[in-house]
């Protein structure tokens, strides 16, 4: 059903906090292959890809058309490296990919970080930044009809209307 789709650059750690938690929908084929995308790190980011069973794939003269047929799943998940979704996220995605009125792209909210100080919890939810810091959830064919050659994966989500899941993933920082 998903191809996640991890685009890193010196994550190593980041990397080894995020797959644990994506194994246990691989074993039950939720999750069909998982593809971090290296932008030529330089610390262990394709070890740890490596040893996790990870399709690995250089950035450089990658582009998003060639990434998309790469794909064995027929829904795309794109995730920073760290992000983790937490709860019952994949009944959230298997719900909106079942949704009768035509799932279209959407993404995860943001999970309140429970030792976070009371302030940031308050003032400052959902700061993260950055094209994939929600999440996003595509099927493979609305992917393929955006992607143009030579664009970047960042853009991907650009003028997109997008849903909020019932559910929620934890930040990188998190």
């Amino acid at each position: 059903m998903l191809t996640v789709l991890v685009p890193t650059r010196n994550d190593e750690d980041a990397l080894a906090r995020m797959l644990p938690a994506l194994v246990p929908h691989a074993v039950s084929g939720n999750i069909v292959d998982v593809i971090v995308i290296d932008a030529a790190s330089q610390d262990g980011t394709r070890r740890v890809a490596e040893i996790a069973g990870c399709t690995i794939i250089d950035a450089d003269g990658t582009d998003v058309p060639a990434l998309i047929e790469l794909a064995r799943g027929q829904w795309l998940l794109i995730l920073e490296p760290g992000a983790r979704p937490i709860g019952d996220w994949i009944g959230a995605v298997e719900t909106h990919v079942n949704s009768p009125a035509g799932a279209g792209a959407a993404r995860f909210s943001i999970a309140r970080d429970p030792d976070a100080p009371w302030w940031r919890r308050m003032f400052a939810p959902g700061r993260a930044t950055g094209a994939f810091h929600r999440g996003l959830l595509i099927s493979r064919s609305q992917a393929a009809a955006l992607a143009r050659p030579g664009m970047a994966l960042a853009d991907l989500p650009r003028g997109l209307a997008v849903r909020t899941l019932r559910a929620a993933v934890r930040p990188p920082s998190a």
